[in-house]
């Protein structure tokens, strides 16, 4: 009996035990929850306003040069040096790369040696021809058969006057005669052979002339050749292509390096016909360059008239001051093109809107510490902000961050860390 009165004493107990362990968690759990209760959801308020809204137009595009060069070698022949790499800077002037010229300076080197050899030759004749009447042997011939002559005439005319006076014979004086006639045709031949001989320099030295000349054009084309062996940039910009490599062969008409001028550029898009109506030369963009946060404006210079009949795509051309820092050719661009304003509406931000199925709702605040959750119709959709059609009034208080966390009737604190009241 005591023993069973003892069983009844220890289950009584036991049960006591569990009825306050209970009793004590539940008592736990409800200070738990009422102390995440008062500690509200932490985020930040902000007035709706009526603004400007900006319609604008976002693309993608690339920053472009204006002026542009796909360079190639004039002569052909194995690539030995290469200066640039692509991404480069390079100034007017600049050596890209050279081609091997050692054949083309070898055949100057000739060519040379023949250009000195014609210039004694024209020496050498020049002085022959200056003093040709003064010196060369054949004039004091021609001097000497010439006073033969004037002799040989005077005697016949002697003669002449004998046979007048039948001192001489007839056969006498045809024999003057006949000699006279040999003496003359000897002097002919003689002067003959003189001015040949004359012409005869002058006419090597004109041809050693005409020769000199195209040796001379010779080297200068030479000259170009070994200068083309040197590929220079035509003018200042950026390394955009870079073909060739070490022990190529170039020829001309083979494209070895391209060359973008940095004087003058542009960011490019592809718009949809759509847009493409909307979009005027003269309107503002905003830019932002890839791997920068800088906002660069500029105006929209250029658009296709027409679009691809199979895209249905045309070209925006956007001119811009670049900063230096900034040019890296063929980068991305994030481009804003604002296409006009319009007052009185209600902008908000969009990581104040949170999107519910098909549905957008903010969270609105009733001055009790708490939100409540409201359904909106947005308009239209500008950088980081909704056109509020519906749903909003000015002066509304709406929670813009956090949203996610939140829900209807959720208890809030503001972000500077004060509780809403």
């Amino acid at each position: 009996m005591k023993q069973k009165k003892n069983i009844i004493v220890l289950a009584s107990m036991v049960a006591i035990f569990l009825i306050m362990n209970q009793l004590f968690f539940a008592s736990d759990a409800s200070r738990s929850e009422t102390g995440i209760e008062e500690q509200g959801i932490l985020t930040e308020l902000e007035e709706v306003q009526k603004k400007p809204m900006v319609q604008a137009l976002a693309y993608l595009g690339t920053l472009e040069s204006e002026t542009n060069a796909m360079l190639s070698s004039k002569i052909s022949g194995m690539i030995t040096s290469i200066y640039v790499s692509e991404g480069d800077i390079v100034h007017e002037g600049d050596v890209l790369l050279e081609i091997d010229s050692e054949q083309i300076e070898a055949k100057r080197d000739t060519i040379s040696q023949k250009r000195e050899t014609l210039l004694d030759s024209i020496s050498y004749l020049e002085s022959e021809i200056k003093g040709y009447y003064s010196s060369h042997p054949m004039v004091a011939k021609v001097e000497s058969a010439r006073l033969s002559l004037a002799f040989q005439q005077s005697e016949v005319e002697k003669y002449r006057r004998l046979y007048a006076a039948d001192a001489v014979s007839l056969s006498q004086l045809e024999q003057k005669e006949l000699q006279l006639q040999s003496i003359k045709w000897q002097v002919e031949e003689l002067e003959q052979t003189l001015l040949w001989q004359y012409d005869n320099l002058v006419q090597e030295r004109d041809v050693a002339m005409g020769q000199l000349g195209e040796v001379d054009a010779s080297l200068e084309e030479l000259a170009l050749s070994i200068s083309d062996a040197r590929l220079t940039a035509p003018f200042a910009g950026q390394v955009t292509q870079m073909v060739a490599s070490l022990g190529e062969l170039a020829s001309p008409g083979k494209l070895l390096v391209g060359l973008d001028s940095l004087q003058q550029l542009s960011v490019v898009t592809q718009v949809g016909e759509s847009d493409l109506q909307k979009i005027q030369p003269g309107m503002s963009a905003e830019m932002v360059l890839g791997g920068s946060d800088v906002v660069i404006v500029g105006t929209v210079s250029y658009k296709s008239e027409s679009v691809s009949p199979k895209t249905r795509i045309g070209e925006v051309r956007i001119e811009a001051p670049i900063p230096p820092d900034l040019m890296m050719l063929g980068s991305s661009v994030r481009i804003t093109i604002l296409l006009d304003d319009s007052t009185d509406e209600i902008m908000i931000p969009k990581a104040a809107v949170k999107w519910l199925d098909n549905r957008q709702v903010v969270y609105v605040y009733d001055d009790g510490g708490r939100v409540q959750e409201k359904e909106i119709v947005i308009g239209e959709s500008v950088k980081n902000e909704y056109q509020v059609v519906e749903g909003l009034v000015v002066g509304d208080m709406i929670a813009i961050r956090n949203i996610q966390s939140l829900r209807d009737g959720a208890r809030i604190y503001v972000f500077d860390g004060e509780e809403t009241k």
